[in-house]
């Protein structure tokens, strides 16, 4: 009876340690999990940021490129409607090139490319403004790079198409003989490539810079709403 009084005592205290150790190991890994989880909600925050800095330089950018293209669509309507002629296009010196420059658009990507190697869709469902950021940088950037692909196609496709006329390097040096101004404000062919130009650059490019802005600024507004408390 001794021994076994002394059998049971001993199992007792070693169940009581073995307890102990798992409480321990468990609340080890609670303040592990707590520990990960402040680190991982301060890279977001930081990444966040980023992202706020990122779209602050592509609105900015935006903001040019968008008086940039509305200024190229107001002369592209000049030549599309036959307001410039023989005796006034001294007025419009930049009527020359509308279809052979343009400007593309490049979305900064560093932060949202932080963002997802900070975060997992799963974790991302829960948080409404990640899965917006998400959503947004997923639908503009092919997009916004599609665009940029189509208008220098087109306008490369312009340039050597013009190396072909005998004027093309009184063109290349700003020289404005007869034959050049008569092409530029009379011939059927240019006024078909401004209008096509047009198209894609006041239809599709301009449009989904301006898109690309509007939401740009929300989701600024969005992290800063998120941030200011914790600045």
């Amino acid at each position: 009876m001794l021994l076994k009084k002394k059998t049971t005592s001993y199992l007792l205290y070693a169940l009581g340690e073995i307890l102990l150790v798992m409480i321990g190991i468990l609340l080890a890994l609670q303040v592990n999990n707590w520990n990960e989880n402040r680190k991982l909600k301060r890279n977001i925050d930081n990444t966040l940021r980023t992202i706020s800095s990122d779209l602050e330089t592509d609105t900015l950018f935006a903001a040019n490129l968008i008086k940039f293209y509305e200024a190229n669509q107001e002369n592209s309507l000049k030549i599309i409607n036959r307001e410039i002629t023989m005796d006034n296009y001294k007025e419009c010196p930049e009527c020359a090139s509308l279809v052979t420059i343009y400007q593309a658009f490049n979305v900064q990507k560093k932060g949202f490319d932080l963002l997802k190697n900070l975060v997992d869709d799963q974790s991302s469902e829960k948080d409404s403004l990640i899965t917006d950021i998400t959503k947004f940088y997923s639908v503009f950037i092919p997009v916004i790079e599609k665009s940029n692909d189509r208008m220098e196609h087109v306008v490369m496709r312009n340039f050597t198409d013009f190396e072909k006329f005998p004027w093309f390097v009184d063109l290349s040096q700003g020289r404005f003989n007869e034959d050049l101004v008569k092409y530029f404000v009379e011939s059927e062919d240019y006024r078909k490539r401004v209008a096509s130009h047009s198209i894609l650059a006041a239809g599709n490019h301009l449009n989904a810079i301006r898109q690309y802005k509007i939401n740009a600024v929300e989701i600024m507004r969005r992290i800063d709403e998120r941030l200011k408390d914790k600045d």
